[in-house]
């Protein structure tokens, strides 16, 4: 059950950032500058709590010491 439950948040999380983007773009040409900021923030904020991605090992091994 916690499975299906932690599948269900992550689809709308993603959802509801891809909304976020969507109404950023919105706020963009319908001249809505101070809306958009907020979302843009929002979206920033959303990217800057996520945890990082571990890095690959084999692009590891590529790049210079």
């Amino acid at each position: 059950m916690a499975h299906s439950h932690q599948s269900r948040r992550s689809q709308l999380q993603s959802l509801g950032s891809q909304a976020l983007v969507d109404l950023s773009d919105c706020c963009c040409f319908r001249s809505l500058p101070r809306l958009g900021v907020l979302v843009d923030q929002i979206l920033f904020e959303r990217q800057v709590a996520q945890p990082s991605l571990p890095l690959d090992p084999e692009i590891l091994e590529l790049l210079p010491c």
